[in-house]
This record gives C-alpha cells, structure tokens and sequence, in this order.
C-alpha cells in the first residue's frame, strides 16, 4: 500500500501508523538484503530454502514521506520505546509470583528486546500521526 493512501487513512480518522522494524537511520540508501538462519545471518547460496530473507528498512525515507503527508513523525530504538512504555515495571507486576526461574526468563528475553547490542537499537520504532493528533506515548 502506498504511503499516500495510508496517510489519508490516517488523516481521515485522526488516527496513527505505528512502525516496528530492522532499520537505519542514515540518509542514503543502503543495501542491506541478508540472510537469516537460527538467528544469524548466513550466506544465502549456501542456505537456499532453509533460512529468510530480509533486508533494513531506511526509516529516514518513511520519515520523511510521513512528515510531508502527515506532519508528525516521532521516531526511537525500540529499546527506548518499550522502556518508555514501562516494559519494566509491567515485568515486574507479572513476575511477582513467578519462580525464580521464570523470572529469570523472562528478564533474559526483555533484556533481549531493549539491549542496544542486541534488538534495543537494531529495530526502530516510527509512529506518524496528522498534525492535530498529539498522541505520543513511548517517544517521551
């Protein structure tokens, strides 16, 4: 879907997009196709139809297409966002009754989601609104 239609989407129900994805930040493009095996990447022509291919998204490009059909573009690692949203303190609500191994668990896998040397940087979060929607949770 084009970007154009989906901001009139958005503008028309004073509504948002929100983005979660591998990304970058830099002006120029880049080509970032890679193959993905068991959490690494690997060669594709060594990997043919046992592993995925993906590639970065360049959020500098929606960035600016979403500023110039909608006008508010707030933009962090997702590291900064669930943070923001209290990925924390909701852990430590859900955990409280938790052994100590679950608990363990799951401070590992947050741990994994907001690391800056492991997904906190790699995956970016994009949320574009019109100019009259002032929402921004998670991007303080």
């Amino acid at each position: 879907m084009k970007i154009r239609k989906i901001s009139s989407i958005v503008k028309k129900n004073n509504g948002g997009i929100l983005i979660i994805d591998y990304g970058y930040l830099e002006k120029k493009m880049s080509d970032t196709l890679q193959c993905v095996k068991n959490h690494k990447k690997v060669n594709f022509l060594n990997n043919i139809y046992k592993s995925d291919i993906t590639h970065l998204l360049n959020f500098n490009f929606y960035l600016k297409k979403f500023q110039k059909n909608l006008g508010n573009v707030n933009i962090t690692t997702q590291g900064e966002f669930l943070t923001n949203m209290g990925i924390f303190e909701r852990a430590e609500t859900i955990s409280k009754n938790l052994s100590f191994r679950k608990k363990s668990d799951l401070y590992y896998r947050i741990q994994r989601l907001v690391d800056d040397k492991q997904m906190g940087k790699l995956f970016k979060v994009m949320f574009a609104t019109n100019k009259n929607n002032k929402f921004s949770m998670g991007f303080e």
